[in-house]
């Protein structure tokens, strides 16, 4: 799950905001991980020393019903994977690329609900992966 919110905005660091550091920390531990090789998609393989991620972007409200779409995000069909789980670094560093240029609380693109960090919806959709 990667907070989504304004609050990610501000500058840290070297990166021009703190999304930007979560989502590089993400990606530079996934490539440590042993992923199974499993496209998103592919029914794993029952092994236990291996896994599979997705990644999950999360803003939004108290007072949007917790079906809100906006309250969630993940790669669309076709991009990384596809809002599933997968085991290829691949298609999971296409998916935190994915989720760089979509940031939810990016200053120029955020709705004004979006300056909350609302978990609810989020692990709503991380949960329907499984």
């Amino acid at each position: 799950l990667l907070d989504g919110g304004v609050s990610m905005g501000r500058a840290f660091g070297r990166h021009p905001n703190g999304f930007y550091a979560l989502v590089e920390v993400v990606r530079d531990w996934a490539a440590t991980l042993p992923l199974s090789g499993e496209a998103a998609g592919i029914p794993s393989m029952p092994q236990t020393k291996t896994v599979r991620l997705a990644l999950v972007q999360f803003a939004g409200s108290s007072q949007w019903p917790s079906s809100d779409a906006r309250q969630a995000l993940s790669s669309p069909p076709g991009t990384g994977t596809g809002g599933r789980l997968s085991g290829v670094l691949s298609e999971v560093k296409t998916d935190a690329n994915y989720h760089e240029t979509n940031f939810m609380g990016a200053s120029a693109t955020a709705q004004p609900d979006l300056k909350q960090t609302y978990l609810l919806g989020g692990l709503q959709k991380a949960v329907s992966l499984f």
